[in-house]
């Protein structure tokens, strides 16, 4: 099977391993926004990563119209809070097809936090029950951790920023 850029889905997969092992995603040449894929097990691991710190992941999508429209909450909740333990987490759940409009929604928002692409492979379920077996799907949907990196509370849908500040806030103080 071939991408818009002619290349084999086995291939771009590669191209984004390695580039992310080097420090900088790359898609047909050009340095990618992503700063790679999850699954399941990459998803628990990016979270331990940040014990010590409140975490805030939140699944988007950009064909999500909720999910574009709170995104700019979240890159602002991020540069308000990230010199007091914040880190926002980003991971599209956008089909392989569409990381054009990824890499765009990305540019586009300049966010200052990492985003992921959710793997296309493997089990959903895994993923799921990796992130909250209660997800239903639904897009926006933000997972909070506190400094421990215990799960705290799930918000699906959009949320305002007064939603997302005070939820933060709480776990930061």
């Amino acid at each position: 099977m071939l991408d818009q850029a002619g290349l084999t889905i086995l291939d771009f997969r590669l191209k984004i391993a390695v580039a992310a092992f080097a420090g900088a995603a790359t898609v047909a040449g050009q340095t990618s926004r992503l700063a790679g894929e999850l699954d399941a097990k990459g998803f628990a691991s990016r979270v331990a990563a940040e014990k010590g710190r409140v975490v805030l992941v939140n699944f988007w999508a950009t064909w999500c119209a909720p999910c574009r429209e709170e995104f700019p909450d979240l890159v602002r909740l991020q540069r308000a809070y990230a010199g007091k333990g914040l880190s926002v987490l980003g991971i599209s759940t956008d089909f392989a097809g569409q990381l054009a409009a990824v890499e765009k929604f990305l540019e586009e928002n300049r966010p200052p936090f990492p985003n992921y692409h959710k793997l296309g492979a493997g089990d959903d379920q895994d993923f799921i029950n990796a992130v909250e077996r209660s997800w239903g799907g639904e897009l926006p949907f933000s997972v909070l951790f506190d400094r421990q990196g215990k799960k705290v509370r799930v918000l699906s849908g959009k949320q305002s920023y007064a939603d997302l500040e005070r939820e933060v806030t709480r776990l930061l103080s």
